[in-house]
């Protein structure tokens, strides 16, 4: 799995609570103007979707509705063989059978219109590449959603290749239907039993659940498709998963409620003191203790002997912006891969998560105080020290959250599409842009820019300019290819990734 997707799905747990957020929460939305036919286009890119994949996503209709599957392209604009499972919260999960037709243009961005077995669906998407994409579903009236697809590995299409130690974060609604985020590990043995596992569970009304025990088992049919059952203090959970490779998994829970979802990755060799030593950067979303959307970004560097410096958040709770504050604290590990981080002097107050580290030293991240329940990923930095000239080329971007328009209504909003940076701070590109209500394809940037200041640590800002709406951001540069993005405006509670584009 490529290194940029796998920062990609780690960055995905963040943003899932921020969407919860709409369901149980949420704020107000507006969006770009209404669209309501769709062009599907001449597809001059079609070869770039050729294969098996997977694909999941998480977002509302407008209850919380999550989903994952698989399907094939034939690299000339025709999908079959498609299999989802989607659950909508409060009832039991439903397997659905699919095919499509789909046009990719030459920016990398595409559309697929989905007949299921259950009705008609449509999704927006842009390619990194052959083997993966930022998705959206882009349904005017009925869903919308963010989410990912991924080029699947078929030799690792059974029980016995999914023999490893991994590492998960789930996010979704609890059993009393509050916001609910976990993140764990467990041990896959080939033989389909799961044990070794423990699980940390920030749930907004049962309160935090710390280093519980696990185990169940799972199955793999020769399609790609698994099932999978979880024991834990919190209860048996039930989920039906696909396979990308043996290092990634895609879970969505079939139960109802509660009703979870989210990415499962190899996991890292146990880490120690000196596993983390130079700079993060770290998104987080969620509920503060008054049950208020929040969500967070920064960077922060570790010294290898477990403490924590220079660095600084922003936060953006409920509309009311905190930003540049200085952090610092402390980590620990023990032996079996689960951690502990502290992060103090948050306008929050001091911070407490326990940490999950992935194979490629992404790390998950769960909130295990009573401040706020919050949950989301933190990834080691490379190449500092940054630069506008650190940004470069045509990126694929995803940003998604719930935003007011000052009306009353409430609605997510999920947006994917291109954007170039051109090494000196200016942003062009064009973005798809879907809330409940309104759709809008091809949406032009205009006099958009971003900074990066002069200490090199990666954090800075950008200004998104489109027809109508203005999104003004922080910045957290992961790498040349990576950057993570921050809402701060008062009326919009939104994180967002982009990566480059190859």
């Amino acid at each position: 799995m490529e290194p940029s997707k796998r920062a990609q799905v780690r960055y995905k747990q963040a943003v899932l609570l921020m969407v919860i957020l709409l369901v149980l929460a949420g704020l107000p939305a507006c969006g770009g103007g209404s669209g309501k036919f769709l062009n599907l286009g001449p597809g001059p890119n079609n070869g770039m979707l050729n294969g098996q994949y997977a694909f999941s996503f998480f977002g509302s209709n407008p209850s919380l509705i999550i989903a994952a599957g698989s399907f094939t392209a034939d690299g000339n604009g025709t999908i079959t063989n498609g299999l989802e499972d989607v659950t909508v919260a409060g009832t039991t999960g439903q397997s659905l059978t699919f095919t499509g037709t789909y046009a990719i243009g030459s920016d990398g961005r595409g559309t697929a219109l989905i007949k299921t077995s259950n009705g008609a669906a449509t999704w927006q998407f842009t390619m990194l590449n052959g083997s993966h994409a930022l998705l959206i579903r882009f349904d005017l009236g009925t869903v919308t959603a963010s989410g990912a697809l991924d080029k699947q590995d078929p030799t690792a299409f059974s029980a016995r290749k999914l023999q490893a130690n991994y590492v998960f974060g789930f996010s979704g609604i609890g059993t009393s239907r509050t916001n609910l985020s976990t993140a764990g590990l467990w041990t896959m043995d080939g033989a389909g039993n799961i044990n070794n596992g423990l699980m940390d569970v920030s749930d907004e009304t049962a309160g935090v659940l710390e280093n519980s025990a696990l185990s169940g088992t799972y199955t793999v049919a020769s399609n790609g498709r698994g099932t999978a059952t979880i024991n834990s203090g919190y209860g048996t959970q039930n989920f039906v998963f696909y396979v990308v490779d043996a290092t990634d998994l895609k879970f969505v829970e079939t139960d109802g409620v509660p009703a979870v979802s989210g990415e499962v990755l190899e996991a890292a060799a146990p880490y120690t003191l000196a596993s983390l030593n130079g700079g993060l950067a770290f998104t987080l979303g969620g509920t503060d203790h008054g049950a208020v959307p929040v969500a967070a970004g920064g960077v922060i560097t570790a010294d290898g002997k477990g403490n924590l410096s220079s660095g600084t958040l922003d936060l953006n709770d409920g509309g009311i912006a905190s930003l540049g504050a200085s952090i610092g604290g402390t980590y620990s590990f023990t032996g079996n891969g689960r951690g502990i981080l502290n992060i103090t002097n948050t306008a929050l107050g001091n911070l407490q998560f326990a940490l999950y580290p992935a194979q490629n030293h992404t790390i998950e991240l769960v909130e295990v105080d009573v401040t706020a329940v919050m949950s989301g990923m933190a990834k080691a930095q490379t190449g500092s020290p940054f630069a506008a000239s650190s940004l470069v080329g045509s990126f694929a971007a995803n940003f998604t959250g719930i935003l007011s328009s000052g009306g009353g209504t409430r609605e997510e909003e999920d947006i994917t599409g291109q954007l170039r940076a051109d090494g000196a701070g200016n942003l062009t590109g064009t973005l798809d842009i879907n809330t409940l209500a309104t759709r809008t394809q091809g949406v032009s940037l205009s006099a958009s820019t971003y900074t990066m200041p002069a200490d090199g640590q990666g954090r800075g800002t950008a200004t998104v300019n489109i027809p109508g709406a203005t999104f003004t951001m922080q910045t957290y540069q992961i790498d040349a290819n990576t950057v993570l993005f921050l809402d701060i405006d008062s009326f919009r509670i939104l994180v967002g990734i982009m990566q480059k584009q190859q």
